[in-house]
């Protein structure tokens, strides 16, 4: 078991840890586990995978997608990174396994990126003369991301996320902006972003909202725990001077990294 992000390594135990139940199954939809199931259902055809993994091998991407396009590859199985960009007349099929997964992210534009992935990944079928066919594999088939983009209903799609981010104070009608604290050790990270938030509470003016800090949706990245603060105001011109005020202010441990980040757009 590896993680792409933390780096952290582990063998797949035999048992659970906690019950020491043996009944150990490995599923989900990995490409890796896919690319097994393809190979089982579809034995004649010829698969390639494109991921993290075989993408580190030198001139792979090169490789497999020159392959994809002179047939000598008849099924290509990747992750986002084939979504868009690429132009292939000869594709009639697009599958879109866990197509809501970045739909339940803690960000108020998983959305607006769950519709955009689905447009992007549909539109690589059907690119030529032939006409095409989306299957999106979801557990929310009634989310609104999810059916506008079924239907190619973008105007649909952008009244409906018009009217929710109006209702919630996000952008375009706030700007945001985020506070981040990196560092190798987890309880400074956290103390850090508590200490500012506690400034920022005694500095910041009306008509700012700010709330409170917590771990980043992903808690470690390459070796280091992160911690978040989101505000949000119609002036970001006041939101910005107060926290450049209060960071330089403040003396921050030489072991944590403060990212400010005025009109944060990644969130993860």
């Amino acid at each position: 078991l590896i993680c792409h992000l933390c780096g952290y390594q582990s063998i797949v135990p035999r048992s659970c840890p906690e019950c020491h139940d043996n009944s150990i199954l490995l599923q989900g939809y990995g490409t890796q586990k896919v690319e097994e199931v393809l190979k089982k259902v579809f034995p004649a055809a010829r698969i390639a995978r494109l991921d993290a993994d075989t993408a580190r091998k030198k001139n792979a991407l090169r490789d497999i997608l020159r392959d994809f396009r002179s047939h000598k590859i008849d099924i290509l199985l990747g992750t986002q990174m084939i979504a868009k960009g690429l132009d292939f007349p000869n594709v009639t099929l697009a599958g879109i396994l866990n197509a809501d997964l970045s739909l339940h992210a803690p960000d108020f534009r998983a959305g607006e990126r769950t519709f955009q992935l689905l447009t992007q990944v549909a539109g690589r079928s059907g690119r030529g003369e032939m006409e095409g066919e989306v299957i999106i594999q979801t557990f929310t088939p009634h989310s609104p991301s999810v059916q506008f983009a079924r239907h190619h209903d973008y105007d649909g799609f952008a009244d409906q996320e018009y009217e929710f981010r109006q209702q919630f104070g996000f952008p375009p009608f706030t700007h945001t902006a985020l506070l981040t604290s990196k560092s190798t050790h987890e309880r400074l990270a956290e103390f850090t972003l508590q200490n500012l938030h506690q400034r920022l509470s005694a500095r910041l003016p009306g008509g700012i909202d700010m709330g409170i800090p917590n771990p980043a949706p992903t808690p470690k990245a390459h070796g280091l725990y992160r911690f978040q603060l989101l505000m949000k105001s119609e002036n970001p011109r006041i939101l910005s001077r107060h926290v450049q005020k209060v960071l330089s202010a403040t003396s921050l441990p030489e072991e944590v990294n403060v990212v400010f980040d005025m009109d944060a757009y990644d969130f993860g």
